[in-house]
């Protein structure tokens, strides 16, 4: 199950589960406190029972003054137990105490409580699975669709990978007749239609060889060369605070990973805006003057997307190529002032 399936999979269960236990556990609390009062009502009718013969091992018996005019079968709480006072037909002024120990009266909820206990862990997990089970199926439509769509996607980018091939190799022998402006333009355009071919090979990432020697610095200066043709009134500079970096990483993940933040950082930018690389020990940060996010929390959200343009995918890609490389990525945005990106190594 994919990260956003398991969000929506515990949010649908959660949404389900939690009202429900609510309401079980209202309807348990009510029948726990009717229950304990049919017990002491049961024992009240013992008592009863109890002075016409005195035959039982539970009751302790005592005589007192009725000096306070008790309430007769009725039961109390007394520092006993349960108490409950019954008329002397031979003695007026004399009453029957009859009393119910509280060690027995303890024994008698304690064995209550647990087959309560018992019961309501039955009862919250059959609803927990059926929350699950809900939830299971509420989502089985938006996971085909999704499925779906991207399926969709890989066919259409897969087909547009084809021309996009070929216009970049006539683009190529067209600029050995003459280097002119319109031919690089299209180079350029083609150029980029691949780069969203290359995002979809990425969509879902499992594993990812990282046994190779990377150079950062020279994939920034193929990106920001690339970036400057295609974004020629934004101007990206890059400052060193180390000689190089060099990791132990994939060279293809990589490129995708800052393809995706420098080719945002451009084109989410204001006119004549500016892009701020710099490349320091262990850490990278790609600063734009842009129109800002509002939402960053959701930034990482496959399809997520702020504007009409783009696909929504290529933070969620560079998120999961992050996570499998081991490289913690931090973003902060301020709307119309710009977004900082910093990738640790």
């Amino acid at each position: 199950m994919k990260k956003y399936e398991r969000k929506s999979f515990l949010t649908t269960t959660l949404l389900f589960f939690i009202p429900l236990s609510l309401f079980a556990s209202l309807v348990l609390y009510m029948y726990y406190e009717d229950k304990i009062k049919d017990m002491e009502e049961n024992i009240l009718y013992q008592m009863k029972d109890y002075t016409f013969d005195f035959k039982s091992k539970h009751f302790i018996l005592d005589v007192i003054e009725n000096k306070e005019d008790k309430k007769l079968f009725k039961i109390y709480h007394c520092k006993e137990g349960l108490c409950a006072y019954f008329k002397m037909s031979t003695a007026a002024p004399y009453l029957l105490k009859v009393i119910y120990e509280q060690k027995n009266l303890e024994k008698k909820h304690s064995v209550f409580f647990i087959k309560m206990i018992k019961f309501s862990l039955l009862l919250f997990s059959s609803l927990l699975f059926f929350s699950m089970a809900f939830a299971y199926y509420s989502m089985k439509p938006m996971k085909e669709a999704l499925s779906f769509l991207e399926e969709f996607l890989k066919d259409l980018i897969h087909d547009l990978n084809t021309p996009a091939t070929s216009i970049l190799l006539n683009a190529k022998l067209l600029k050995r007749r003459g280097d002119f402006e319109e031919i690089e333009r299209i180079e350029l355009a083609a150029k980029t239609i691949a780069s969203l071919y290359k995002n979809l090979e990425f969509i879902s990432p499992h594993s990812i060889d990282k046994n190779e020697q990377v150079n950062l610095d020279d994939i920034i200066k193929e990106k920001v060369s690339l970036f400057e043709k295609l974004y020629p009134k934004i101007k990206i500079q890059i400052k060193y605070n180390t000689s190089e970096l060099i990791i132990q990483s994939n060279k293809i993940a990589m490129q995708r990973i800052f393809d995706n933040i420098i080719s945002n950082a451009c084109k989410y930018n204001v006119k004549n805006g500016e892009v701020h690389i710099l490349i320091e020990e262990n850490k990278i940060s790609i600063q734009d003057s842009g129109i800002g996010i509002k939402n960053v929390k959701k930034v990482f959200e496959r399809y997520y997307k702020e504007n009409e343009t783009g696909l929504g995918i290529g933070m969620s890609i560079v998120k999961q190529l992050c996570a499998i490389l081991k490289i913690r990525i931090l973003i902060s945005s301020e709307i119309n002032s710009g977004t900082k990106v910093e990738l640790l190594f």
